[in-house]
């Protein structure tokens, strides 16, 4: 028999209390929640993703004189500048694939369709690029630019990566996701070892980055759907305001290098390189927060539950950021000589600098696929029309590296601004109820 509960004083059973859950079942229980399980997960691949980039660029930047690593990262930049079309295509394929999902039609339905446009985009892309690659050629001043025809096999592989990574997003597979990611950086550090222990020097870390974008496009593959691809959905694959927000942060985590060796002389290209390199940590290790939100707003059904989304998730981006600033600013000089060496800790006090532009630029992102997600085209005219002017700022910034810092910080942070001031508003304003 089971014992009576103790009694008190007057008789009266006490209340038994539950016991207190142990340390592993506290984690199982905060596990099995989906938002933290997911950007767990997410973290896991773009973190393990962008390790292996910063592994690759590490060890080229300890092969190679700081002019052959400028010039190195500088053609990475012009691949991840090409990459974005892989942005822009996950971000127009996940909302997609999230919204037929909440209608009930299964997210295996959309794939045919999605391979079939984003190759289409991507052989176009791909002939788009000879004529590109001379005037990028001109402008990067490269002594070797033949490796930009590496960018014509490029651009294809990151449209098909887009319609993987959008598709897994859009159906919150975030476990295959994250192995997409981590098939890409692993396959990225392999391949620059082998590159330049091959002795193909500058051009060792680009073309393992496109080596890293084959493997991404081939895993997963997709079933055969057993029913046809629906036909209906809410929109166009690809607009004006899909291209303007996901295009915003990869062009900013890009074309500063670009510009960097346009106008920095040699060496101080090769050294900013290695700041940005370092600096951008904050907005990969933040960019999960985005990633699992956008597919739960284009999935929901009330104001009120996006409106919860983007508070719980700006209050965590502010935290995160807050702690790396502080870290960045107490041990600038120590995180650049770990990670790239002695020559790269005389600029140190322009890391926290840097850090405070990138943290503007992790409030963007967020603010941009709030503003996807939920279908709002205003949030666009931002990065529309300030991404152009800024860019062009940075063009023409003065041939010193304690100019063009300033330059691109306080460029991201105005960016910042502008776009909270756009969204937030509407964003956080309470509806009150119908009726």
């Amino acid at each position: 028999m089971t014992p009576p509960p103790p009694a008190g004083p007057e008789g009266v059973p006490l209340p038994v209390l539950p016991e207190p859950l142990g340390r592993g079942a506290r984690l199982r229980s905060l596990l099995s929640n989906p938002l933290v399980r997911h950007n767990l997960l997410y973290l896991v691949g773009i973190g393990g993703s962008g390790a292996g980039v910063l592994v690759a660029q590490s060890y080229g930047a300890h092969h190679l004189t700081a002019a052959g690593n400028g010039e190195s990262t500088s053609v990475v930049a012009v691949l991840n500048l090409l990459y974005t079309t892989s942005y822009v295509v996950a971000a127009g394929a996940a909302r997609e694939v999230a919204a037929s999902a909440a209608r009930g039609v299964p997210a295996g339905q959309r794939w045919p369709d999605l391979r079939r446009s984003t190759w289409r985009l991507g052989l176009a892309l791909g002939g788009a690029m000879v004529p590109i690659d001379v005037l990028l050629a001109f402008l990067l001043h490269l002594p070797h630019p033949e490796v930009l025809a590496a960018t014509v096999v490029a651009a294809p592989l990151a449209a098909f990566d887009g319609a993987q990574r959008g598709y897994l997003q859009g159906a919150r597979d975030f476990r295959r996701l994250a192995l997409n990611f981590l098939l890409y950086g692993s396959t990225v550090v392999v391949l620059t070892v082998l590159f330049l222990h091959l002795g193909l020097g500058s051009a060792a870390v680009p073309l393992a980055t496109v080596g890293g974008a084959l493997g991404s496009a081939v895993y997963p593959r997709h079933p055969r759907p057993r029913q046809a691809a629906e036909t209906t959905s809410h929109g166009p694959l690809i607009d004006y305001t899909v291209v303007a927000g996901a295009a915003t942060a990869p062009l900013f985590n890009n074309v500063d290098v670009v510009a960097a060796r346009h106008v920095l002389p040699a060496a101080g290209a090769g050294l900013y390189s290695g700041l940005s390199t370092m600096g951008k940590i904050i907005f990969f290790g933040t960019s999960s927060l985005s990633a699992v939100m956008y597919p739960r707003l284009a999935a929901a059904a009330t104001a009120g539950a996006r409106r919860r989304l983007l508070v719980q998730t700006l209050t965590v981006l502010a935290g995160v950021d807050a702690v790396v600033l502080l870290v960045y600013g107490l041990l600038a000089p120590h995180l650049l000589r770990l990670v790239l060496g002695r020559t790269y800790v005389r600029d140190s006090s322009l890391l926290l600098l840097f850090g405070c532009g990138v943290v503007g630029l992790t409030l963007v992102n967020l603010l941009v696929y709030y503003g996807m997600g939920t279908r709002h085209s205003h949030f666009a005219v931002v990065p529309a029309v300030g991404v152009p002017a800024l860019i062009a700022w940075l063009f023409t910034s003065p041939p010193e590296l304690s100019a063009f810092v300033p330059r691109i910080a306080s460029a991201l942070i105005i960016l910042a601004l502008l776009e909270a001031l756009v969204v937030l508003p509407g964003a956080l304003r309470r509806r009150p109820a119908a009726g």
